[in-house]
């Protein structure tokens, strides 16, 4: 795994080091060079789970250099008690469609907060590689859960072996 953290701010509050790790680990493969920061935070809201990518800014319009990069932030609600589940968009299977699914609502369920963080930090990064047009997938909730469902199923095989 090649280091990036000593380019980017990672930030973990909820102290979820597996979290970060395997998603460093993963990121890896891809361009992160404008990537900021990456922040694990408590949430303190009634609500489990909120996360948010925020795109660079340009320094002037349609100039290559940036005044920021990417940050990716995810938090979890970690006085919640299970069951870890919430609504949103998601890919619905359908053979009515030509892609094979559409977008409607989804109830998503973890066995533990690691995982409710895995999957909204992985939900960002989609939109942070669909925006910077490293994946081909339309900048969609739908599409982002369904890329975070993969990353979240590599995860629980990857912390099975680690932790």
């Amino acid at each position: 795994m090649k280091d990036f953290t000593d380019q980017m701010k990672i930030i973990d509050k909820v102290n979820m080091p597996h979290v970060i790790s395997f998603v460093i680990d993963k990121l890896s493969s891809y361009d992160i060079s404008l990537l900021e920061s990456i922040k694990l935070l408590p949430l303190n809201k009634k609500a489990l789970l909120h996360g948010c990518c925020i795109y660079p800014v340009r320094t002037e319009p349609r100039a290559r250099t940036f005044k920021s990069g990417y940050r990716l932030r995810a938090s979890v609600n970690i006085s919640m008690a299970p069951p870890f589940a919430y609504n949103h968009w998601a890919r619905i299977p359908s053979r009515s469609y030509k892609q094979g699914w559409y977008s409607g609502p989804k109830e998503f369920r973890f066995d533990d907060l690691e995982q409710a963080a895995v999957h909204t930090l992985s939900h960002e990064v989609f939109h942070m590689l669909a925006h910077s047009r490293q994946i081909k997938e339309k900048n969609t909730e739908a599409n982002a859960n369904w890329f975070a469902d993969h990353w979240l199923q590599e995860y629980r095989q990857w912390a099975d072996v680690e932790i």
